[in-house]
């Protein structure tokens, strides 16, 4: 959970559009929250892509996080990245490494802000789940490259009952790569994570050792270390975060105060916040009339958005746990709740109904 700004927009310091152009990945990871892989064909092109970026830049966003399937290997990756930053928005992207080579390199040291690199656990359980025996020596090796140009780049660390006592080992291992960021994310049982949901999810107490660990491992130098992970209360008192909640009519709000993140999928479906969210509360689909789509959310569907994280805050209360991953909450919720969401989307049309 990052320190939110002023702005009221969540608990993100900036504003984001998270991009998932495609799903094609070289890899097919056990645990893949977007069950990508390399048999997955359909991509949104660059020219639909830039169009909306051009709508939602003017709606407050200033971020856009390419992730996938893996981004560096989507066919308009650099019309994407180019149309991106003339209309000023700065480009991070996840990637597993594989790709990170050749002319990418120089590309991604001139135009993109910040590049993570994925990590499972130390070598031997990162490649297990990645089903590639060389998959974390080409992490390693892309980490590398980046460093040699003068990329900025990070680590995503996935936290799970495997990797948790590696926790320190990565830390050690930023270090001696001169990463910028290590950012520990707990294992979400999403996509392909679910059939692994027994043995990887975190439970209360190895939540309470990750908080530890990390707390223990931020020294205050790089690299910086962030956990996707709070205690319960201090999220709790972070209600004021959400200015959304606050909201009699959003006619005249940026999208960008009601929506934080922005998530767009392969198939230009926009919905809120994480990746797996309820598809109920879906805003639209990208396309010619993505503006009157926006228009209509905020006169109507940001009521159901606004229930999302109400009761996402009340059931947190109750919660028996001491901590908690705010988004894969939001997640969860989200299938639990909302019995009768405001909108439905009609993807034939890409109109609501």
């Amino acid at each position: 959970m990052s320190r939110s700004g002023s702005s009221r927009s969540g608990f993100m310091s900036a504003r984001v559009v998270h991009l998932h152009p495609s799903r094609f990945c070289n890899l097919a990871c056990q645990h893949c929250y977007s069950t990508s892989g390399p048999d997955i064909r359909g991509e949104l092109t660059p020219g639909t892509i830039i169009s909306a970026l051009t709508v939602l830049q003017a709606e407050g966003y200033e971020v856009l996080s390419l992730s996938g399937g893996e981004p560096l290997l989507y066919s308009g990756l650099e019309t994407v990245v180019h149309g991106a930053v003339d209309l000023g928005f700065h480009v991070n992207l996840i990637t597993n490494g594989a790709p990170v080579g050749g002319r990418l390199l120089n590309f991604i040291a001139k135009h993109v802000n910040l590049v993570a690199v994925s990590l499972d656990g130390a070598p031997e359980t990162h490649n297990e789940l990645r089903g590639d025996a060389h998959a974390f020596v080409r992490a390693e090796r892309a980490m590398d490259r980046l460093g040699a140009v003068g990329a900025r780049f990070g680590i995503a660390y996935c936290v799970s009952q495997e990797s948790l006592a590696g926790m320190p080992w990565a830390a050690e291992f930023a270090k001696e790569k001169n990463a910028a960021l290590l950012q520990f994310h707990p294992f979400a049982p999403t996509g392909r994570g679910q059939r692994l949901a027994n043995r990887l999810s975190l439970h209360e107490t190895d939540k309470a050792r990750a908080y530890f660990i990390a707390t223990l491992l931020d020294t205050g130098g790089e690299p910086m270390i962030h956990l996707d992970l709070a205690p319960v209360e201090v999220a709790h008192m972070r209600r004021g975060d959400y200015a959304v909640l606050d909201l009699k009519d959003a006619t005249t709000t940026l999208l960008s105060d009601l929506v934080n993140p922005l998530i767009i999928d392969e198939t230009g479906l926009m919905v809120p916040l994480s990746y797996g969210i309820n598809q109920r509360l879906a805003l639209g689909q990208l396309g010619p009339n993505l503006s009157d789509q926006i228009a209509y959310y905020k006169e109507i569907g940001w009521r159901d958005l606004h229930a999302l994280i109400e009761a996402s805050f009340v059931l947190l209360g109750k919660r028996n746990e001491s901590f908690v991953d705010w988004f894969y909450h939001v997640v969860e919720t989200s299938h639990s709740f909302l019995p009768h969401a405001t909108i439905r989307l009609n993807k034939e049309s890409h109109k609501y109904a």
